[in-house]
């Protein structure tokens, strides 16, 4: 009975070192990051459906992860933790989209009157992320 258990647990084991957790992808990007290139402090909202804004980034909650200082890089964020971003942006849209706006003005005149007038909008596939070598 204990070398049955025993067996049983071996091969268990065996199965899961052996098997993959589903990636379809080779290479895995589990991290984007935004750089801040501009003369100006920035927020950026990031989503992987086009238009979906549904938070204000400048939340005292959450501000410090969205608000970008000239120089600094940003993880990008969208709410979850990913092990692959290529795998999520596939069973998503296929893109993920990052809205940037200018933090003084979204300070000012605050998130609803804002959010649709973004200073930039990237729609980034795969893809592109690769060749900006992520």
């Amino acid at each position: 009975m204990i070398r049955t258990i025993f067996l049983n647990l071996v091969v268990v084991a065996f199965t899961l070192l052996t098997t993959t957790c589903g990636t379809e992808v080779d290479d895995c990007h589990d991290s984007i990051y935004l750089k801040n290139k501009s003369s100006s402090t920035i927020y950026y909202v990031s989503t992987l459906k086009d238009g979906f804004l549904n938070y204000d980034p400048t939340n005292p909650t959450y501000a410090a992860d969205y608000k970008v200082d000239t120089g600094e890089t940003r993880k990008i964020r969208i709410g979850i933790t990913l092990s692959c971003w290529e795998q999520v942006m596939k069973s998503a849209e296929g893109y993920i989209y990052v809205y940037v706006y200018d933090a003084v003005k979204l300070e000012t005149e605050g998130w609803t009157n804002v959010k649709d007038k973004p200073l930039k909008k990237y729609s980034l596939n795969a893809n592109q992320l690769k060749e900006m070598k992520w």
